[in-house]
């Protein structure tokens, strides 16, 4: 997961592409790793970080700007397997890489960084379906699911509301 969100928190059951002229192939010091047993759980957890359920609880219990282990591990989520997370946690990754941008930048401190961009905003409609089937895990009500799919879309989704093109960054 990246542990600095902006609008948005990104977490991946993949390693996103990241290469510095320093320090060559790797992952970027701001993806921070949580270790599951399998492979389903590790699914479940990238669609728990990814939607706006998540997000909208760290917003109420965080600096809003830092996604550290006390936000991580005061969640309250019991596992059971869900066919449908894990479905739509390769849904949602595969939408990730194809709708991401290589970009490269170069720094005084590490030179030319190369690493993949991701906007996930462009993934909202399978957010949502993941909202929707951790609603069902919780009970919530239709206005509960509604609230919390559209709770800020105004200011996560910015001007593409409105017809434009907004960059994520």
């Amino acid at each position: 997961y990246h542990n600095a969100p902006v609008n948005w928190i990104r977490a991946h059951s993949f390693v996103p592409y990241f290469c510095s002229e320093r320090d060559g192939k790797g992952i970027t010091t701001q993806l921070k790793t949580m270790r599951f047993s399998d492979m389903e759980m590790v699914k479940a957890g990238t669609c728990i970080l990814c939607s706006s359920l998540f997000f909208t609880w760290w917003l109420t219990n965080s600096d809003c700007y830092h996604l550290n282990a006390p936000e991580l591990n005061s969640f309250k989520y019991t596992y059971t397997p869900d066919p449908t997370l894990s479905h739509l946690a390769d849904k949602l990754a595969a939408d990730m890489q194809r709708k991401s941008r290589r970009r490269v930048y170069v720094y005084r401190a590490t030179g030319r960084v190369e690493y993949d961009e991701f906007y996930m905003k462009l993934s909202k409609p399978i957010i949502d379906e993941i909202d929707k089937a951790l609603a069902k895990h919780y009970g919530f009500t239709d206005e509960e699911l509604d609230f919390i799919i559209n709770y800020d879309i105004k200011y996560r989704m910015g001007e593409e509301l409105n017809g434009g093109e907004e960059d994520e960054g």
